[in-house]
C-alpha cells in the first residue's frame, strides 16, 4: 500500500480576479400546477430579497395588470416597462427590507424560504394572471479568497469547479473533521496550523490515555506506522494533500483549500520508507471514525485486495464517515484499492483543461474526477509547491464532501456521494464512463443542490474504542509461525520451509517462483462452539523479478497469491487477500506486509456459522515466463471467540 506522487516544482506569483454572477433563474410559470410545489427547484433556496418577486406582467393595460396582481395579494413596488416586468412584494414570513431607505440587508435564503416564496409565486400566476414569477435574486461578487497563490496558481483549475460560487454557500465549519490518512502533516505550517484537530479529551504530555481511546497523548492525531503521537510529515505528501482539502482560506497566506474552515486530523500510516501496511491503514480508518472524523481522505492504495481493508471502509461508512480514495496512477484499466471498494468515492485525475491525466487509472470503479496535474499546495517548512497524481485529485473531492457536510451535517455518506456524482460536469462519453466516472466535480452545483440543515442537530454518538483482538478469544493455530515446520499444515505443489527469511523467529512458509510454479498451503481449523467473532493476522512477503501485468482488472497479476477461508468441502466462504507481482508494495520493495481482518461470523456465509471446522488456504502461482515471483507467509494467528445465543449481523461495529 503506497501513496501516489508524480512531480513537484516550486513557484509563486500573484494575480487578483473578481467575478460577478447572478444566482439561479428558476421561475414559476402559467400552465404549471397552481398549488405550492412540494419541493421547489434548488435555485429558489439561493439568496434573494426577502418577500420580493420579479413578475412578468400579463398582456394588456398595465394599470389593470397591476390591479390584478394586487387583488391576488401582491404589492407592486415598481414596474420595469421596457421588459414588461414588475417588482412585487408578497405576504410571507420573510421581512422585506425598506428599499426606499437603501436598506438591502433583508435577504433570505434556504429551502424553507424558497418554498414559501414559490407558493406565493404560484398564487400570482394562478390568480393574478402573471405569465411567470421568480425570486428577486441577489447579485453579489463571488467569494474570491485573498490567499496570494489562489489567483496565480489555483484559479485555472478551481474556477472550472466553480469554487468561488461554491464558497458563497460555505467555506466550511470547524466541527467538520477531515482525516488525512497519509504520511503525516506539518502541523506548524502557516497555512494549516490553525485548522489542526485538537483532541479535547487528552491532556498533552502526561503519558496517560486520558480519553480512554487506546492511544496515549494523541493530542493532534496518531502515527500508526511508528506507534506514537509523532505525526510530523517527514515526506511531504500528507502536508500537500491536507492543504488541497483544507488549507486555511482567506487568511492572506499561501493557498485556499477546498474547505478552508474545516478541521484537519493528521493520521500517519507511513514510516520513513514510504511503504505502509494494511494493518496500520485499517486501524487508522477505525481511529478516525471513532474520534469524530466525517471525511477520511485516502490518497494511497494498491492493486491488492484485502478483506480486512474492506471491512474497515465499511466500518467508517456505517458510522457516517465519507471515505474518498485515489483511483491510482497505473494509466491502465485495473482495480485499485481502497478506491475500488463499494463504500468509497473513487477519484480519477484531470488536468487544468479537463483532460484525463495520462497516469490516471481507469475502470468500472471510478466515481468522479478532479484536478490532479500540477496542483499547488502546502509543503513542510512553510513552503508551497506542485504535485501531480490521483493523490492530488482525491482531496479536492474530500474538501467538497466537507463543504456539503458543513452546509448540512445530517447528510449521510450515500447522500454526499449522490450530490457529488449527480452534479459533476460530464466529460468524455455521455453519462458515466470508466475514465471520468460521472464527471469532473463541480462545487457550486453540488452545494446548490444540497438542502441546508433544517435546525439543530443531535449530538454525535461516541464510539467506544475497537480493539484488534476479541476478549477471551481462543488461539486456534498453534504453529502459525512455522518454527516447528509444516507438520500441522497440508502442503501440495511448490511449498517449502524457508530458514533464510522470516517475519518472526527463523522460519517461514515459502512459495518459490518459476515457470508455471504453483503451491497450496492449507490449515484445517476446529472452531469453538457457536463462533461469535475472530481476528486473523499474518505477515506476507513478495519478491519479484517480473513486472508484468495480467489481463483481469480485479486481479491484474502475472504471478499471484491468495488467502481464503473455505469449507471442508473446498467451497469458498470468503476471499481474504488477492495480491501478486504487480502489487504496489511488491514493486516498491516492502519487506513484509501485515494483514489484519477482524470478523463477525454472522456476516459470513451460513456454513461457517454452523460448521465445526473451516480451512484457511494460502495459494500462489507463477505464469509460464522465466521471471519468477516468490511469496512467503509467516506468523499466522487466528483467534476465535465462542459463545451462545444470537449471532449479531455486524462487522467492525
Amino acid at each position: 500500500m503506497v501513496f501516489h506522487r508524480l512531480s513537484q516544482a516550486w513557484r509563486l506569483t500573484t494575480v487578483v480576479v473578481l467575478l460577478l454572477t447572478l444566482a439561479g433563474t428558476a421561475l414559476v410559470s402559467a400552465g404549471r400546477p397552481t398549488s405550492a410545489p412540494a419541493a421547489p427547484p434548488p435555485e429558489w433556496a439561493a439568496p434573494h430579497v426577502a418577500g420580493e418577486l420579479l413578475v412578468k406582467l400579463p398582456s394588456g393595460d398595465p394599470a389593470s395588470a397591476q390591479a390584478r396582481l394586487e387583488a391576488a395579494g401582491a404589492f407592486v413596488v415598481r414596474v420595469i416597462p421596457q421588459l414588461g416586468l414588475a417588482v412585487v412584494a408578497v405576504s410571507t414570513d420573510e421581512t422585506r427590507p425598506d428599499r426606499s431607505s437603501g436598506d438591502l440587508s433583508g435577504f433570505a435564503e434556504g429551502a424553507e424560504a424558497g418554498a414559501v416564496l414559490a407558493s406565493a409565486a404560484a398564487g400570482l400566476v394562478a390568480a393574478g394572471g402573471a405569465e411567470w414569477a421568480e425570486p428577486n435574486f441577489v447579485v453579489r461578487p463571488d467569494f474570491i479568497p485573498d490567499d496570494p497563490n489562489y489567483a496565480s496558481r489555483q484559479s485555472p483549475y478551481l474556477s472550472r469547479l466553480e469554487m468561488p460560487a461554491a464558497w458563497d454557500f460555505t467555506t466550511g465549519r470547524l466541527d467538520i473533521i477531515v482525516a488525512i490518512v497519509d504520511t503525516g502533516v506539518d502541523t506548524n505550517h502557516e497555512d494549516l496550523r490553525k485548522g489542526i484537530w485538537i483532541n479535547a479529551g487528552e491532556i498533552p504530555g502526561n503519558g496517560v490515555d486520558d480519553d480512554g481511546n487506546g492511544y496515549v497523548d494523541d493530542v493532534n492525531g496518531w502515527n500508526f506506522a511508528d506507534g506514537n503521537n509523532v505525526i510530523y510529515d517527514d515526506y511531504g505528501h500528507g502536508t500537500h494533500v491536507a492543504g488541497i482539502a483544507a488549507g486555511r482560506i482567506n487568511n492572506g497566506i499561501g493557498i485556499a483549500g477546498m474547505a478552508g474552515n474545516v478541521t484537519i486530523m493528521p493520521v500517519d500510516v507511513f514510516p520513513r520508507s514510504g511503504y505502509g501496511t494494511y494493518e496500520d491503514l485499517l486501524m487508522a480508518m477505525i481511529y478516525a471514525s471513532d474520534n469524530g472524523a466525517r471525511v477520511i481522505n485516502l490518497s494511497l492504495g494498491a492493486t491488492s485486495y484485502s478483506k480486512g481493508e474492506e471491512a474497515a471502509v465499511d466500518y467508517a461508512w456505517s458510522h457516517d464517515v465519507v471515505v474518498v480514495a485515489a483511483a491510482g496512477n497505473t494509466g491502465r484499466t485495473s482495480y485499485h484499492y481502497p478506491a475500488a471498494h463499494q463504500h468509497v468515492i473513487a477519484v480519477a485525475a484531470t488536468d487544468a483543461s479537463d483532460n484525463l491525466a495520462s497516469f490516471s487509472t481507469r475502470g468500472d470503479f471510478v466515481d468522479v474526477a478532479a484536478p490532479g496535474v500540477s496542483v499547488w499546495s502546502t509543503y513542510p517548512g512553510n513552503r508551497y509547491g506542485s504535485m501531480s497524481g490521483t493523490s492530488m485529485a482525491t482531496p479536492h473531492v474530500s474538501g467538497l464532501a466537507a463543504l456539503l457536510l458543513s452546509l448540512n451535517p445530517a447528510l449521510t455518506p450515500d447522500q454526499v456521494r449522490g450530490l457529488i456524482q449527480n452534479n459533476a460536469d460530464d466529460l468524455g462519453a455521455v453519462g458515466w464512463d470508466p475514465m471520468f466516472g460521472f464527471g469532473r466535480i463541480n462545487g457550486r452545483k453540488a452545494l446548490a443542490a444540497a438542502v441546508p440543515a433544517p435546525g439543530p442537530l443531535p449530538s454525535p454518538t461516541p464510539h467506544p474504542p475497537l480493539t484488534e483482538w476479541p476478549a477471551n478469544c481462543q488461539d486456534v493455530i498453534a504453529d502459525g509461525d512455522f518454527e516447528t515446520g509444516l507438520g500441522g499444515w497440508q502442503a501440495s505443489g511448490a511449498v517449502s520451509l524457508d530458514t533464510s527469511r522470516a517475519y518472526s523467529g527463523t522460519h517461514a512458509a515459502h512459495f518459490p517462483g518459476g515457470p508455471n510454479s504453483a503451491g497450496v498451503l492449507t490449515r484445517t481449523i476446529t472452531l469453538p462452539l457457536f463462533p461469535q467473532e475472530a481476528t486473523l493476522w499474518f505477515a506476507y512477503r513478495i519478491e519479484n523479478q517480473d513486472m508484468g501485468w495480467g489481463t483481469t482488472p480485479q486481479a491484474p497479476y502475472d504471478d499471484w497469491a491468495t488467502a481464503d477461508l473455505k469449507g471442508t468441502d473446498g467451497g469458498e466462504i470468503v476471499s481474504l487477500l488477492r495480491t501478486g507481482n504487480s502489487a504496489d508494495t511488491a514493486t516498491s520493495g516492502l519487506p513484509w506486509d501485515r494483514y489484519l481482518y477482524r470478523m463477525q461470523f454472522a456476516d459470513l456465509r451460513l456454513p461457517l456459522r454452523l460448521a465445526s471446522s473451516v480451512e484457511l488456504v494460502f495459494a500462489a502461482g507463477n505464469d509460464g515466463d522465466t521471471l519468477p515471483t516468490d511469496f512467503w507467509i509467516d506468523a499466522v494467528r487466528l483467534c476465535v471467540k465462542g459463545g451462545y445465543g444470537r449471532l449479531f449481523p455486524v462487522m467492525y461495529k
